[in-house]
This record gives C-alpha cells, sequence and structure tokens, in this order.
C-alpha cells in the first residue's frame, strides 16, 4: 500500500521515519530527499496555525486558521464579525489583531503565531524562544508555507519569505543550512530491507509509536512489533519497524548536521534545546523532530492557547 501525501493542505507534516509506515515508495522517496536536501525550513513551534492572504474566488483579504481549508464548515474570516461568529477565546482574540495588522497581500500563506510584540521572551507552545533584543512590532509570526487557493486540496508549497512592515515581524524560516554528512552504511541497510517490508494499517502504526514517544521511549524493533495490536499484527511484519528504526537514526544524523543562523535562543523547561525541528521542501515535505526532546513535552503540554 502506499499513501500520496503530496496535493493537501499543510495540516499535519509527517515524521521522515514514520514515512515507511505510509508504503515502501512514499519511504524510498523520503530518504532520497534527506541524502540530497541543502537547505531545510525551520519549524518554529507557534500555535495557532494562522492562514491569511487574498481569497482569488473573491479577490477578499481574509485570516483565519487551518479550518479555513475545512470539506465541509468553512471557518474564513474577512471581517471582525466573522471572526466572533466563528471562533472564540484566544484564537478569536489572536485573529482580530491579524486582521488589524497583517499586510494585504496577493497570496495565501500559512504562518505559526509566536506572540504579541513589546518583549524579547516568547513561549506560544512548547519552545520557550528568547530574542536578542525585544520586538518592537504589534505581533509576531513565523510564515513557513503558500498556497494558490482555499480549498481543502489546495497544494502546499513549503518556503516562504515575507518582509517585516512597521506592524509585523516576520520570522525568516528559511534561514538553516544542511553541512556535511553520511549515512552510507546506513542506506544501504534501509534500501536493502525496504522490499522486505509489509506495511498496513498506518494510522494504528503512528498511534502506536506515539504512545512510546510519550513516554520518552524509542524501543526495540522487537517490542514494537511484539506490542502492535494483534488485531492487525498479520498484516505488518517486523522489517517494518527495523526500517522504521534505521530511517529515525538517519533523520537524527541529518539533525546533527542542521546549521541554523538566527538570533535567537531556544528552551524547553527552562533547559537549552535546539528548534522544534526542520522540514524538508519538497512536494511530499517531510518534518525532522528529535521526538524525545520537543515530541514528548509536546504531547504532555496542557494547551492553553
Amino acid at each position: 500500500m502506499c499513501i500520496d501525501r503530496g496535493r493537501m493542505p499543510n495540516k499535519h507534516l509527517e515524521h521522515l521515519e514514520d514515512s515507511i509506515f505510509d508504503g515502501r515508495r512514499v519511504a524510498l522517496a523520503a530518504v532520497k530527499e534527506a541524502l540530497t536536501v541543502k537547505k531545510v525550513s525551520v519549524k518554529w513551534d507557534g500555535a495557532p496555525a494562522i492562514v491569511f492572504g487574498t481569497n482569488p474566488a473573491n479577490g477578499q483579504f481574509f485570516v483565519g486558521t487551518k479550518s479555513v481549508f475545512n470539506k465541509k464548515k468553512v471557518l474564513i474570516n474577512y471581517t471582525y464579525e466573522d471572526i466572533e461568529t466563528n471562533h472564540k477565546g484566544n484564537v478569536a482574540d489572536i485573529l482580530r489583531l491579524c486582521l488589524r495588522h497583517l499586510p494585504r497581500i496577493s497570496g495565501i500563506v500559512q504562518a505559526d503565531w509566536i506572540g504579541v510584540g513589546g518583549g524579547s521572551v516568547y513561549t506560544p507552545n512548547t519552545v520557550e524562544y528568547r530574542f536578542a533584543t525585544p520586538i518592537t512590532q504589534q505581533i509576531i509570526l513565523a510564515p513557513h508555507t503558500s498556497y494558490t487557493e482555499v480549498s481543502p486540496t489546495a497544494e502546499a508549497s513549503i518556503g516562504v519569505t515575507l518582509q517585516s512592515t512597521n506592524s509585523v515581524c516576520f520570522i525568516d524560516t528559511n534561514d538553516a543550512i544542511v553541512g556535511k554528512w553520511s549515512a552510507v552504511k546506513l542506506v544501504a541497510e534501509i534500501v536493502a530491507l525496504i522490499p522486505f517490508c509489509k506495511i498496513a494499517k498506518s494510522a494504528e502504526l503512528k498511534k502506536q509509536t506515539n504512545t512510546f514517544i510519550r513516554m520518552g521511549e524509542i524501543p526495540s524493533p522487537e517490542l514494537m512489533f511484539n506490542v502492535f495490536n494483534a488485531k492487525y499484527k498479520g498484516e505488518v511484519n517486523l522489517t517494518t519497524f527495523m526500517v522504521w528504526h534505521k530511517i529515525f537514526q538517519l533523520k537524527q544524523r541529518l539533525l546533527d548536521a542542521v546549521v541554523t543562523n538566527e538570533n535567537v535562543e531556544c528552551f524547553i523547561d527552562g533547559n537549552p534545546s535546539s528548534h522544534e525541528g526542520f522540514v524538508i521542501p519538497s512536494s511530499n515535505p517531510n518534518k525532522l523532530v528529535d521526538r524525545l526532546t520537543f515530541s514528548k513535552a509536546n504531547f504532555n503540554l496542557n494547551k492553553t492557547w
């Protein structure tokens, strides 16, 4: 089985190692992109996701969350009245600020909300960001994805840079490069094993993996296979989890090779950390995240926004 993860909004990026759960061809393509990527997009840990721009269907400027891409109940806001109708609480307050201050761009952009300007320390979600100097603009966003339409099938293009304005600080998310690294032996092992993977029930496989991550563990392939839901165990095999492990190791080596270039320090629970992760720009983008550090903390965070 092979799942096409392209040609859809950037509503959820998959971890590089989880690509094997979506099929052998998906995993091979993901590994190839990881080996050839020279520049990655920085994944800022903002929340909520903000989508804004000009809707080509009517020429009107709008703001919203990822719910603008809903199939049925589309929550798109052209006015303050729309925000009042569609949203409540902190999200509504954030969208009002966005509608007031965001530049009236011609395209459509998705960004992560970082916070209201005036300070130098921000914790929009799990990661705490400490900027070298206070942000003077009214609001702060980290843009990362563009679209050409508002639709459930809108195609996402990773890699956006917007010029900051007097009212909005747009963080550059495209300033990370990949230095020299090598994983020849790992790649050879992955390529040799992938043809023997048996894959089904992608959602169940990812759910089980996240259960281990919540506990701060990366279990052995044998344990991952042995505890997999007995109802579906006949539809996967041990080799699938062996490949997952090897792609995970490949991802960790790639993370070690990423060099960032921005004037900010990151912390989790007061301890120095790196960024949440990075994204490999492509038609089927994958995220590179240190799951034992960030994902575990994020899973166990009380989302107040």
